[in-house]
This record gives structure tokens, C-alpha cells and sequence, in this order.
């Protein structure tokens, strides 16, 4: 006795629900990468704590808008040339930021900003 079997049919699978999972993958990795570009600032550690080096040469105390680079008062304007001197005249190498009182992030990665343009100079923070 031979039975013959109904054939099934094969329902044809719809790609639709795929290309929707693989629309919101792409817009979720699209919205969380970003494209721009960070700077780079290079600080070192004091030696007091795990440090290596010598002890700083010079010190810069940032305490909000006022700046005294070995006790005289400046302007952030003249950062830059202050610190070629201190480099030239004295042979520094390395420098000391301490950050006081009220400093926002934002003043003390202007000062490091442009401590950055002056070559030769080691440039250290501290609270």
C-alpha cells in the first residue's frame, strides 16, 4: 500500500522585519560615534605623588582669573612669552600648575592650552 503524502508548501520568509533590524542598528551606531577630533593634552603627575622627575622648576598658581607664574601676577596673554623666558633665561624645563580656589576646567585647559606652545617646557598639575 503506498500513501502518498500531501506536500507542504514552503511559505516564502519576508525580509521586511530584517531590513528594519538592520535599519535601527545602523541608526543607533550612527547616533552614538562621533566624528570630531579631541585634542590632546599632556600632563604629568607631581613627583609627591608617584611622579618621576625632579621638583618643578617653576611654579603657576591658577586660583580662578588670577595667575602668578613664580609669584608675579600676569595676564594669560602674556603666559606665553613669560614662559619662553623662563625657558631661555633660566633653563627650566619643568613646570608646576596649582589649581586653587574657584579654577573652572575650562580656565585651567586655557592655561594648558598655552603652556602647550611653549617647546622645552614639562608642564605638571596639582591641586
Amino acid at each position: 500500500m503506498h500513501l502518498e503524502r500531501p506536500l507542504r508548501r514552503v511559505r516564502p520568509i519576508s525580509l521586511t522585519p530584517l531590513v528594519d533590524v538592520i535599519f535601527l542598528l545602523l541608526l543607533f551606531f550612527m547616533l552614538t560615534s562621533t566624528f570630531t577630533r579631541f585634542a590632546h593634552l599632556e600632563i604629568g603627575a607631581p613627583p609627591g605623588v608617584g611622579g618621576t622627575g625632579a621638583p618643578p622648576e617653576a611654579i603657576l598658581s591658577l586660583a580662578g582669573e588670577s595667575l602668578r607664574l613664580n609669584g608675579q601676577t600676569l595676564n594669560i596673554e602674556d603666559l606665553t612669552a613669560h614662559g619662553g623666558r623662563l625657558v631661555e633665561e633660566t633653563g627650566a624645563e619643568s613646570l608646576l600648575v596649582l589649581v586653587r580656589g574657584s579654577t573652572s576646567t575650562q580656565q585651567l585647559v586655557a592655561v594648558l592650552d598655552v603652556l602647550r606652545a611653549v617647546s622645552g617646557l614639562t608642564v605638571t598639575v596639582a591641586r
